[in-house]
């Protein structure tokens, strides 16, 4: 018994020691997590502080550095925090001057620290380092460090026409709101006047000297020079009309006028809304016009549809590729993720319209592979919803549906009519557009070129029974021209009373191809820091017009980058001296881009074979285009008049065209019908915007 006994007692003490020894473990841990927990809340809290700090440093270095800013420009914000005594390349070791106090006993300190850069294209970029230090009174400490960015804000476009250079579009060019379309304006009925409109040319207007070049029912917004073709006036063409009265917010009648120019050199000028602006201002002038545009924004630098982050004038595989991401990421402010459906080639081995093959497509398959693609509207809509990326050039034609954008990295081509459909599944109905409200909206964005119409037939000068839908009218390019003008390809080679003999020369968009590569060398030649970017037709090769005529002339005529080859600065096509190009210059300007009207995907010969099949099947009347036609380079177009078409010289576009050179001809009549809805927010704006990186624990 007394074993038995002792056995129990053994196994009590044992148990006992093992629930001490639990109790005791149960009891540090619970101190050690309480301990824990209280450094995690106490770094917490100092980390609250130190966010406080964060929001603070906003306040204070944007919205009231903001406020206190001559203008809202990047370069107006500059100058504020001058003032406030962080120039560039300085810092601040306490933005407050003092540490901040906070309701709980906690504090915080903010190190702000200023560097300057640009972009590639010479935008001012401000980069703010700001470190936040919370404090709680126990000393525990939290530091966190955020960049900002201050930069240019995106565009709101907003005009039916902006470009860099505008040639031979003011011809026979009438640019008005789509309310047009709801009849004519009563003076004494206010409900029915039109919204004015606002055309831009940002660098250089060329009309012709006292012939017919257009109305604009609002405003003509300029920088640069206006000038007349040929005698180099600086000066609008006598037949430039506009229906705005100065001081008018909309239109009232359609009663053509002449302009009254103001000239914004002198501000008070411009201090009322004009119906013509010389000298625009730019972000940087706005002090002396109370730090607002006169007449709304005009940017300074024409606006890219994706930012050329490395200045090299190309997209970029890395440029193009992030713009792809985000938007599929749904991170892309500008471009929403979407799709398209529609009868669709993709990379065809021998392209031609598509007779069926329904698809719905988006970005992932379009706008990560090279893509070039046929796309068909005219039997089945294409039906849009977003933004669809596509990496290569677009050939299209046919009705559109849906609210979105076609966005190229290579050239886009319209061959045949690209209008809304306002139908239902596979019926299709004709819109109305007096109400825009229920209308589709079509961006047709390239980042090469945007052509349209018959720019690959031949020039007929004075041949007006020539058939340009037959055999042998397809352009030739320039090399092959020069060595044999007389061949088929070439031109028509009529006779008229200042030659002796036949001119064979080139087309219209061929000829405004070598206008635009002289004026980007004249450009170049005045500014050696500029980088200029060519155009091409059908081949490698360069070619820019001699002298400073406009207008086509004989194929010998024209030169290419060669040592010796002159360049000329003109004033209308007076040739005040020239220069000849060195070796050196010409070595440079070969490794300069060059955009191609054609590529090996869709050469010459196919892309007329196309546009043919579409002319001849066409009903009679204006060729149609409905939204935002938008090129990174130029629009090409020519609107045939009879020899063939049935299009009656005549484009009708609603929507708006924006492109860096425009060379367009309609030769009867190019209207212009302006969508207001269409204000995709594009790069390139004047307001400044702040950007604020992730924040991260630099310290504790």
């Amino acid at each position: 018994m007394r074993s038995r006994k002792g056995v129990t007692l053994v196994s009590t003490l044992v148990f006992l020691f093992i629930v001490i020894i639990l109790v005791s473990v149960s009891m540090l841990t619970s101190l050690s997590n309480r301990r824990n927990a209280q450094d995690a809340l106490r770094t917490s809290q100092a980390q609250f502080a130190a966010e406080a700090g964060l929001e603070r440093a906003v306040a204070r270095l944007w919205h009231q550095v903001l406020a206190e800013a001559s203008s809202p420009s990047v370069v107006a914000y500059q100058q504020a925090l001058d003032r406030i005594g962080l120039p560039n390349r300085a810092t601040l070791p306490n933005l407050f001057g003092s540490p901040q106090a906070l309701s709980d006993g906690s504090r915080f300190v903010v190190q702000v620290s200023r560097n300057d850069t640009s972009s590639p294209s010479g935008e001012p970029i401000v980069q703010l380092t700001v470190i936040s230090t919370g404090t709680l009174p126990d000393g525990t400490t939290r530091r966190l460090r955020q960049i900002f960015q201050v930069a240019q804000a995106p565009f709101p476009f907003d005009f039916p026409f902006l470009t860099n250079k505008a040639d031979c579009i003011f011809c026979h060019l009438e640019v008005r709101s789509l309310d047009a379309l709801r009849g004519e304006p009563n003076p004494n009925d206010p409900s029915t006047w039109w919204r004015r409109v606002k055309v831009g040319v940002l660098e250089s207007l060329v009309m012709r000297d006292n012939q017919e070049a257009g109305t604009v029912h609002g405003a003509l917004l300029t920088r640069g020079t206006v000038r007349q073709q040929y005698s180099g006036r600086l000066e609008p063409s006598s037949q430039y009309f506009t229906t705005l009265e100065p001081g008018q917010t909309r239109i009232r009648s359609t009663t053509r006028q002449r302009p009254t120019p103001a000239d914004c050199a002198t501000p008070s000028h411009c201090a009322t809304p004009q119906n013509l602006y010389y000298n625009y201002p730019t972000r940087n002038d706005l002090a002396a016009f109370g730090n607002r545009f006169p007449d709304g924004e005009l940017p300074d630098h024409f606006p890219l549809p994706i930012p050329d982050a490395n200045g090299n004038r190309l997209i970029d595989d890395e440029e193009w590729l992030a713009e792809v991401r985000s938007s599929l990421e749904n991170g892309n402010a500008s471009y929403r993720a979407g799709n398209l459906r529609a009868a669709i080639l993709v990379n065809p081995t021998r392209p031609d319209w598509p007779s069926g093959g329904v698809q719905t497509l988006d970005s992932r398959t379009l706008g990560l592979n090279p893509s070039h693609v046929i796309i068909d509207g005219s039997t089945t809509p294409i039906t849009l919803s977003g933004t669809v990326f596509i990496n290569g050039d677009v050939v299209i034609r046919g009705r559109a549906r849906g609210n979105g954008t076609i966005l190229a990295r290579g050239n886009v081509y319209i061959l045949g009519d690209l209008v809304y459909d306002c139908g239902q599944d596979n019926s299709l109905q004709p819109c109305d557009y007096r109400d825009p409200s229920r209308l589709p909206q079509l961006n047709l964005i390239a980042g090469g070129n945007m052509l349209m119409g018959d720019f690959l037939s031949i020039d007929t000068f004075q041949a007006e029974n020539l058939n340009l839908l037959e055999a042998n009218r397809l352009q030739l390019p320039l090399s092959l021209c020069r060595e044999n003008p007389q061949q088929p390809g070439c031109g028509s080679g009529a006779r008229v009373d200042w030659q002796e003999s036949p001119l064979y020369r080139p087309n219209l968009a061929l000829t405004e191809v070598t206008n635009f590569n002289r004026s980007e060398l004249q450009r170049w030649l005045r500014d050696s820091s500029y980088r200029p970017r060519f155009y091409t037709y059908g081949e490698d090769q360069v070619y820019f017009a001699e002298g400073c005529n406009h207008d086509p002339a004989n194929y010998n005529t024209y030169q290419t980058l060669t040592a010796g080859a002159r360049v000329h600065t003109c004033n209308g096509e007076t040739s005040l001296g020239s220069v000849a190009l060195t070796e050196a210059q010409v070595a440079f300007l070969q490794t300069m881009p060059r955009y191609a009207l054609t590529s090996s995907v869709f050469d010459n010969a196919t892309l007329k074979r196309l546009w043919n099949a579409s002319a001849r099947t066409r009903p009679a009347g204006a060729f149609r285009t409905d939204g935002l036609l938008y090129s990174a380079n130029a629009i090409f177009s020519v609107i045939q008049n009879g020899r063939g078409y049935n299009l009656e010289g005549r484009w009708d576009l609603r929507g708006a065209l924006v492109a860096a050179d425009t060379g367009v001809l309609a030769p009867v009549k190019l209207d212009i019908y302006h969508d207001a809805r269409l204000r995709p927010r594009l790069p390139g704006g004047q307001q400044a915007q702040l950007n604020r990186g992730v924040w991260e624990v630099v310290g504790q």
